[in-house]
């Protein structure tokens, strides 16, 4: 017959630890685990958004535009108090077509956009739409734009096809900045 080993009192033998002692063992790594993660949400800074000049931008869709003969690249004038313009370029869509865009941040922190195009439109717009339903239209400054919603990705839009350009004002911001966005644009 063999002997068991001799444990000291007090101590259980490997194998024949109980539920309590893994339910206390779980329990002090979770709370290692919560003080780590409480100490890096805790260090994190606010995002930092950059703020850009884009008249070389605008000026360069500008000349494109006057030199194609296709039309007057909008921006906005003034910029919104408190708005950043976080990005503006011409992005190629088609061979012959002069496309804009011109990237905001509002003052309550919510994302908007100016995106102009002379060349196709249904595909120009569903980009920025999506799956997005209409949500009847609004009149600003002698324009008609048609609103939808629900889009992806962007929430909302504003859009405009006066003069066979398409313009598009869209975003996670709210209507009436969108609609204060779309009545500042000029050529």
């Amino acid at each position: 017959m063999t002997e068991s080993p001799t444990v000291p009192p007090g101590k259980r033998s490997r194998g024949r630890e109980t539920a309590g002692d893994m339910v206390r063992s779980l329990a002090a790594v979770l709370v290692l685990v919560g003080v780590i993660v409480a100490f890096s949400l805790a260090d994190q800074p606010d995002p930092v958004v950059p703020d850009i000049d884009y008249a070389d931008a605008l000026a360069q869709a500008r000349e494109q535009a006057r030199e194609q003969g296709s039309y007057d690249v909008l921006a906005p004038r003034p910029l919104p108090a408190g708005w950043q313009v976080t990005s503006a370029r011409l992005r190629p869509q088609e061979a012959e077509a002069v496309t804009w865009h011109l990237g905001l941040v509002t003052r309550s922190g919510a994302y908007a956009a100016v995106e102009q195009t002379d060349g196709g439109r249904d595909g120009f717009v569903e980009q920025f739409t999506g799956s997005a339903r209409r949500a009847g239209t609004v009149e600003i400054a002698g324009t008609t734009w048609r609103r939808l919603e629900d889009g992806d990705p962007e929430d909302r839009a504003l859009v405009s096809g006066a003069g066979g350009v398409t313009t598009v004002v869209a975003g996670s911001a709210s209507w009436e900045d969108l609609e204060q966005l779309a009545s500042l644009l000029r050529p």
